[in-house]
């Protein structure tokens, strides 16, 4: 059993010693029941509790420590600004080089010179590996509510020879007069409370027979798609199911981890026509014994540590709707991947979920 006495107790401020004076008791009685190498009387844990302001059930491990992280505003630049470091690793994985190439040059077909406007540019990622591949004279317009991110963007393309522009501006609030002959966005959807208004912005920004084109991702598609060699090393130890989690965040309004799938039908809903979709040919191979693979483990790696709820502890999976049993579960095998994953004979297999979706008005 964990019990939560240091952390409750450096929450309040106090020392060992002003706690064990307050429950009667030496502070190295304080310091066993912290390291787990004594437990508090059953009588002490009411007092205990009345302490530092918090159920027994928290004291006790049973819930949550704060309820902050449970309701994750993933629309709110707050969020990306925090993980804008690991956005921009992250989108190595996304999808091959010669894959997206491929996608613009032969099934998109891009003759003529074309406007784009991408919401949720942050600093100019697609715009950056699109231009190059599209006819001369074609433009980008990057909308984003960070200036920083919209700062950075510039700075990117100021000696490049490119036509761009961008607008800081919610998208909820964006209002253009200029009509796109491509729409854009990436992995924003299912990050939104509201996709079907995002969608009626986008439609009212193409040109008659413009294309929609939304990239998101099924984080069922990369779950399922998910092997370490740990699962043989540990008799079957399987990667812990996420979809209870994942679904509780759906019904509170957060994210919603199959949006890439639910995008053809929403797309219908509005009134596009010609959909289709493709997915990625990403299938990431984790080896460090093979040295040709070191920017892939490096990134790999990268995103795995930096993950929502690999950071966020039990607390994390609680605030999800998840048992403390649960929670503990997922953390302990974290654990042991992430040791795992230390050693130069260690193997992953990650799948892509990356979906691209697209339509003509």
């Amino acid at each position: 059993m964990k019990l939560y006495i240091k952390e409750l107790r450096e929450e309040k401020g106090y020392t060992q010693k002003e706690l064990a004076d307050m429950m009667q008791v030496s502070f190295q009685t304080i310091s066993k029941w912290e390291t787990g190498a004594n437990y508090p009387d059953i009588t002490h844990i009411p007092k205990l509790a009345d302490i530092f302001g918090v159920s027994a059930g928290v004291l006790l491990g049973m819930e949550p420590l704060k309820e902050e992280n449970a309701e994750v505003k993933y629309d709110d630049e707050v969020y990306w600004n925090r993980k804008r470091d690991l956005l921009k690793v992250w989108k190595r994985l996304f999808w091959n080089e010669d894959y997206f190439k491929f996608l613009v040059k032969e099934v998109w077909k891009f003759k003529k010179p074309i406007d784009i406007l991408d919401l949720g540019c942050g600093y100019g990622y697609l715009g950056s590996i699109m231009l190059p591949l599209l006819p001369k004279g074609s433009s980008y317009t990057g909308v984003e509510l960070d200036g920083e991110q919209i700062k950075e963007a510039e700075e990117y393309f100021s000696d490049k020879p490119y036509q761009c522009s961008f607008i800081k501006e919610n998208i909820y609030d964006l209002k253009t007069e200029k009509k796109y002959d491509l729409v854009v966005t990436l992995f924003l959807m299912s990050h939104l409370p509201d996709p079907k208004r995002v969608l009626q912005i986008m439609k009212q920004a193409l040109k008659p027979g413009g294309m929609i084109l939304i990239m998101d991702a099924n984080m069922e598609v990369e779950q399922a798609g998910f092997y370490s060699g740990l699962e043989r090393e540990e008799n079957g130890l399987s990667r812990p199911d996420f979809i209870p989690m994942w679904e509780y965040e759906v019904s509170h309004g957060q994210r919603d981890y199959r949006m890439a799938t639910k995008l053809p039908y929403l797309l219908k809903q509005e009134g596009f026509k010609d959909i289709q979709a493709r997915i990625s040919d990403q299938v990431i191979i984790y080896e460090p014994s093979d040295p040709s693979k070191k920017q892939m483990n490096e990134d790999f790696r990268y995103v795995y540590t930096h993950e929502d709820s690999y950071e966020g502890g039990t607390g994390y999976f609680m605030n999800r709707g998840l048992s403390l049993d649960k929670a503990n579960e997922i953390c302990d095998y974290y654990s042991r991947s992430s040791e795992y994953f230390d050693k130069p004979d260690s193997m992953a297999v990650k799948t892509s979920g990356v979906y691209f979706v697209y339509a003509k008005l």
